[in-house]
Parts: C-alpha cells; sequence; structure tokens
C-alpha cells in the first residue's frame, strides 16, 4: 500500500521528534556548543519545509479565490 501523505509531513514529523530528543539531550547533558548544531540543523529543516509549504498553500488558495495578495 503506498501512503497518500505528502513525503514533506513525514520528514516534519520525523524532523521535530529528532529536534526534540536532541534539544533535551544536549540541555540534559550540558554538551559543547558544536553539538548545539544537531537540534538547531533539523529545527531549520522544519522551518524551511513547513514555509515552502504555508506559501504554496496560499498561491493555491488565491488561484481558487482570484484574489490578489
Amino acid at each position: 500500500m503506498s501512503s497518500k501523505v505528502p513525503a514533506s509531513s513525514n520528514v516534519m514529523l520525523i524532523g521535530t521528534m529528532f529536534a526534540f530528543f536532541a534539544f533535551c539531550l544536549v540541555i540534559t547533558f550540558q554538551a559543547s556548543l558544536i553539538w548545539w548544531t544537531i537540534p538547531l540543523v533539523l529545527t531549520a529543516v522544519v522551518a524551511v519545509i513547513a514555509t515552502i509549504r504555508y506559501r504554496r498553500f496560499r498561491r493555491m488558495k488565491q488561484a481558487m479565490h482570484g484574489a490578489s495578495l
């Protein structure tokens, strides 16, 4: 069976989970600054994908209603 959920949704979900887990580990073990890059990169990936999806949603909504923003 194939999933009807977009791949970007799965990436966002997994990225959010790993970012949360990485932040918890970094804070718990008081890791050095180099380890902070892992959760920050994961958070950035999720933010970029969310921005792309939101812009696509706005474009589709604008096209459906014929509104000009």
